[in-house]
């Protein structure tokens, strides 16, 4: 059974903006994923416009069980507030217009992310924002790597915040290294200062 959103207005990103596909949402107030809904909801992420939600758990066998009354809570007003659309997979999200830039942020069970990657990739995603850790093995990682090279598609990998001495590590090797640079983003409530560390 194919469950998506049937309405006429859908949310579009500006110009300025990334069409964004969050793929595994969770249930509100613990999945990761649905954290990174509610920042973009609140434009804390003013370059990217959350269009489609891939929930297969909550849209599916999960709808009646523990945390689906609040996800469905969650859909509804995200669909009336933000035209925000909802599917149970990546296969079914319309197509990327042309001109648009697409982004996938993946934030599902990790042994599900190598498949999740390749179907993002297919469905017209130029950059996939993975949740840590990514893949259950080093060499999951690296086929992974190689797909989306192949693909010219960008991953970005999150992190936790208490692995900042290894974010520290990297940034010191970065430096070290000619030609090479890191590049880290947070949307995290902390503030943006050396105490926060």
């Amino acid at each position: 059974k194919i469950q998506q959103l049937k309405m006429t207005e859908v949310a579009t990103p500006s110009p300025n903006q990334a069409e964004v596909i969050l793929v595994g949402c969770g249930c509100p107030l613990r999945g990761m994923g649905w954290y990174h809904a509610v920042q973009m909801l609140g434009n804390e992420c003013p370059s990217a416009k959350l269009c489609y939600i891939v929930e297969p758990w909550f849209l599916g066998a999960g709808a009646s069980g523990p945390g689906g009354a609040e996800f469905a809570e969650f859909k509804s007003k995200a669909e009336a507030d933000n035209q925000v659309g909802f599917y149970t997979s990546l296969s079914h999200v319309p197509p990327v217009t042309d001109g648009v830039k697409r982004l996938a942020l993946i934030s599902g069970r990790t042994i599900d992310n190598p498949r999740l990657l390749g179907e993002a990739i297919a469905a017209g995603c130029s950059v996939i924002y993975l949740e840590k850790p990514g893949a259950t093995t080093v060499a999951e990682l690296e086929t992974m790597k190689k797909q989306a090279a192949d693909a010219n598609v960008e991953i970005c990998m999150g992190y936790n915040k208490n692995v900042c001495k290894y974010v520290r590590n990297a940034r010191e090797f970065a430096a070290s290294t000619e030609g090479s640079h890191v590049t880290f983003v947070s949307n995290n409530t902390y503030e943006n200062n050396a105490s926060s560390l």
